[in-house]
């Protein structure tokens, strides 16, 4: 069973289920803003876990969220499809937009802030101007309700994902569609860009992750099987090198981009994940979920302390190998992709990667390998046909059946929760001198010749099987018997 992380610190006060959180750096403090399906707008203050302010204003319940990197602007989505702009100095309204016709589940403010986009179960996609709040144009082309919207972190592409079973990114400044839609085998429910903006990556409801090159539409390696559950929402660390996922299967999920295994422990809950958010710093996470309508916050500084101390150089592809395989399409979608370099999803059956040292974000002294190095040509390689096999969960993944519950189900106290105040449990790192058991086992089990005892040295699994028993007659001077590991090798 896969060990999970403690919260450090739970925020209550929702009466509701929490809908999306967001980390924002307000007056050099800290803070955490919060939807709910209360009706509410909650911020926190991150040191102290203490609620500061609740913006009320909104008929229905808040969904859809975005502050701007100042913190001074605050913008809500609802059921009933209408979107508000707050002030956060006097939590005062500044404007209502009342454009959708549904709900309104996603918010984005551009990179310069200049616009923002929101998305609606009424199909549509819509720009504002952040100065005038005057609607700039309105996409209505997804044949589904629209769930999620992100711009390219270059600002000149907005992507959004749909119950259509497809993403589609569009010109940010003329809404012209750049490509062929990106298509799915289930309703896309979240994304999120690579801060080079080439990379796209996408979240469905049948749990799966998919990674997209943005300039041509190719599907890169296969998708992770990331959850049992609907994954609810993405997020991406500031670097580049992490994804979190929440999900209806309780729990949310880190994973390394490069090699696209898990990274720590599990943040485990005790009903559905709703949201999840990255610090700026990327030492926290934050967490909504239907459980007691609380918010957790999670320390995630530690788990990289961890790897360091205990990944073994030998099980770390080179970041050029690991950029090169990011960059290019699933191997089924042209015969070119053969001369790329290996998938570290694709590596041979006696390579096994622990759960606990599949990634460190301190072990890496090259540039991240979710980022290409300057100059790297551009391998991407139009994939119009996915083929390939969904990854599968890692071993000793577990979710008990209790643990798959609609949101009908009661939510059950968290156990793990410290009560507020309480203090992070310390977490050991080994020393840097002491050798990894488990990472040790796993290698030489690959190479079971080099560890065998002398008890064994009779075994057929060895070259010349005759050599030991020769040796025992000759300075014992008695009948060899027959060795046990003998009679299973026959």
């Amino acid at each position: 069973m896969v060990s999970s992380l403690s919260p450090i610190r739970s925020l209550r006060g929702h009466t509701d289920w929490v809908e999306e959180v967001v980390f924002s750096k307000y007056r050099n403090k800290l803070k955490v803003i919060s939807t709910s399906d209360d009706k509410t707008i909650r911020i926190w203050d991150v040191e102290t876990g203490e609620q500061e302010n609740v913006l009320e204003g909104h008929a229905s319940g808040t969904i859809g969220l975005a502050v701007s990197m100042d913190g001074r602007r605050i913008v809500s989505g609802t059921q009933d499809g209408k979107i508000i702009i707050w002030d956060a100095d006097t939590k005062e309204i500044i404007k209502y937009l009342s454009h959708h016709t549904k709900r309104v589940d996603c918010i984005r403010f551009s990179p310069d802030e200049k616009r923002l986009a929101s998305i609606s179960d009424d199909g549509t996609l819509k720009i504002w101007d952040a100065d005038t709040w005057d609607l700039v144009f309105s996409i209505d082309d997804h044949q589904d309700r629209v769930w999620t919207v992100a711009y390219s972190p270059n600002g000149t592409k907005i992507a959004s994902g749909s119950f259509d079973q497809t993403v589609r990114i569009w010109n940010a400044v003329t809404g012209k569609l750049q490509t062929q839609p990106f298509s799915h085998d289930a309703a896309v429910r979240s994304i999120v860009w690579s801060p080079d903006s080439r990379r796209l990556i996408s979240g469905c409801s049948d749990g799966l992750i998919y990674f997209w090159s943005a300039p041509t539409g190719a599907q890169l390696g296969s998708p992770l099987r990331a959850h049992l559950g609907k994954i609810t929402l993405l997020a991406i660390s500031a670097d580049g090198e992490l994804i979190a996922s929440a999900s209806t299967d309780h729990t949310a999920r880190l994973w390394s981009t490069s090699t696209r295994k898990p990274f720590g422990r599990v943040l485990q809950h005790a009903g559905e994940v709703n949201t999840v958010a990255f610090s700026p710093d990327g030492q926290l996470v934050a967490t909504g979920s239907d459980e007691n309508m609380a918010i957790f916050l999670w320390d995630i500084s530690q788990e990289s302390t961890i790897m360091t101390n205990i990944v073994s150089p030998s099980f770390i592809s080179p970041a050029s190998n690991v950029t090169s395989y990011i960059d290019q399409p699933t191997a089924s979608s042209n015969s070119l992709s053969a001369s790329s370099a290996p998938a570290l999803d694709e590596l041979p059956d006696a390579t096994e990667f622990p759960l606990e040292a599949t990634d460190s974000r301190d072990t890496a002294t090259s540039p991240s390998p979710s980022l290409p190095p300057q100059g790297h040509p551009n391998h991407e390689i139009p994939s119009p046909v996915r083929t390939s096999p969904p990854v599968e969960l890692t071993d000793g993944f577990q979710v008990s059946p209790e643990a798959i519950n609609s949101r009908d189900g009661a939510a059950s106290p968290s156990t793990s929760v410290p009560s507020r105040g309480s203090s992070h449990p310390p977490i050991a790192a080994a020393p840097a001198s002491t050798p990894a058991p488990s990472l040790s086992l796993k290698f030489w089990k690959r190479f079971p010749i080099l560890h065998r005892s002398a008890a064994s040295v009779d075994s057929k699994r060895w070259k010349f099987p005759r050599i030991g028993s020769i040796m025992q007659r000759k300075h014992r001077n008695v009948e060899p018997q027959a060795s046990p590991t003998d009679a299973q090798y026959q």
